[in-house]
């Protein structure tokens, strides 16, 4: 092969490679997939469609499917699911594929979803005992507790809980006021919870409202939203409950 052959061949082995990295490279295949190209811009796409075999795999791969297919895909796959593991099903925006698959594959890609399992509700729990302080708590009758004193609150739910990883907090309210205590939280399998903290060292003698939250990891409520509740209740994420303890000056 002369040597005036060969360099046409690699420039045009040049010119084909950066055409099929061009194709592989334009943003505007993204911008298909999502459905905001304008009309001209679709037009140039199916224009440079027909100019490779590259260019025609990027096509099919990222032209949208339309909604009624995703609903059809989406229909199937929740019809095959256990009914214990159905969930949200959410639709996956495709990614660029390497190496650019049959139009087939690249399909099927678009149609994958990502199943986001519904988290099992929370139950309804109650503060089943009150630990620190200076008396045993029996009945209605409140715990005795002086400023700065431990405290342990032990929430057990009405049923066995499955609902994951759940954290506590605790809060003291009276008159008005709302304190939140510095507190650590451990959970256990069948959904109990223990919530250990500390009681500040200015609270004022007399009965102090003790709200106790149990929620799922890192969706606690914050202050403003309890005290917009008000009291005991529940939201998606989270549930609480109320008791009372008694401020009273500590011993000699």
């Amino acid at each position: 092969m002369s040597e005036d052959r060969l360099l046409r061949d690699l420039g045009q082995l040049a010119k084909e490679e950066e055409g099929a990295e061009r194709a592989r490279l334009d943003e505007r295949w993204d911008r298909l997939a999502a459905g905001t190209l304008t009309p001209e811009e679709e037009a140039e796409l199916r224009a440079l469609a027909e100019t490779s075999p590259e260019a025609r795999e990027a096509w099919e791969a990222f032209r949208p499917l339309g909604p009624e297919f995703q609903a059809r895909v989406v229909e199937k796959i929740a019809a095959e699911l256990p009914q214990e593991k159905k969930g949200r099903l959410l639709p996956f925006r495709p990614a660029r594929i390497l190496g650019w698959a049959t139009a087939a594959a690249a399909a099927a890609a678009v149609a994958v979803v990502l199943l986001r399992p519904s988290a099992a509700p929370l139950p309804d729990y109650q503060i089943v005992s009150i630990s620190g302080g200076s008396s045993e708590m029996r009945g209605e009758q409140p715990r005795d507790f002086a400023p700065g004193d431990r405290i342990g609150v032990r929430l057990r739910p009405a049923r066995e809980s499955r609902a994951g990883r759940l954290e506590g907090q605790l809060f003291l309210v009276r008159n008005g006021e709302l304190r939140r205590l510095e507190t650590k939280s451990e959970s256990h399998p069948e959904g109990a919870v223990e919530i250990t903290g500390t009681l500040g060292h200015d609270l004022q003698q007399g009965t102090w409202t003790l709200w106790a939250v149990v929620g799922r990891q890192g969706d606690l409520p914050e202050p403003a939203e309890l005290r917009s509740r008000g009291g005991p209740g529940r939201e998606e994420d989270w549930v609480l409950v109320a008791g009372d303890i008694q401020i009273r000056p500590r011993g000699p």
